[in-house]
């Protein structure tokens, strides 16, 4: 695959440990391009729509705003972007906010690298990829009581 097949991805991370590890991950994979890492939603939101990349993967405790505040005012500028959330919160509050906010992936940090590189692909295909237990919550969401 050349450079212009690539999946292009940004990352939302404050954690620069976290951030560095997922841009050597996707950029050690032939389909799979970081093109930019934000440590909160002012840069994000300065960085990402001049970047326009196909995936966001987005943390939601950020030092400056949430990852769910940061969606609702990058969709405007990024409509076709997909974004993901990449976060180790797996309570239905934050779930459905995120959701509501127009995410449409929610992957817990402890994810494999396999099912995470997968999950790009996935939202990028379009489809909403979620960790197994954030799918459960979803479905018994729907289930009457």
């Amino acid at each position: 695959m050349g450079a212009m097949n690539k999946i292009t991805v940004g990352i939302v991370e404050d954690n620069f440990e976290v951030s560095q590890s997922l841009e050597l991950l996707l950029n050690s994979t032939d389909e799979y391009l970081c093109i930019g890492t934000c440590p909160n939603t002012v840069t994000a939101l300065e960085t990402l729509p001049g970047l326009n990349p196909d995936v966001i993967l987005m943390d939601i405790n950020l030092p400056d705003e949430s990852g769910i505040e940061c969606i609702k005012k990058l969709k405007p500028h990024l409509q076709q972007t997909q974004i993901v959330m990449l976060t180790m919160y797996e309570d239905s509050e934050k779930v459905f906010e995120a959701l509501a906010s127009g995410a449409i992936g929610y992957l817990l940090k402890r994810t494999t690298k396999e099912n995470l590189l997968s999950a790009i692909k996935e939202a990028h295909n379009g489809g909403s990829p979620m960790s197994m237990e954030i799918a459960r919550m979803v479905v018994k969401s729907f289930a009457s009581v």
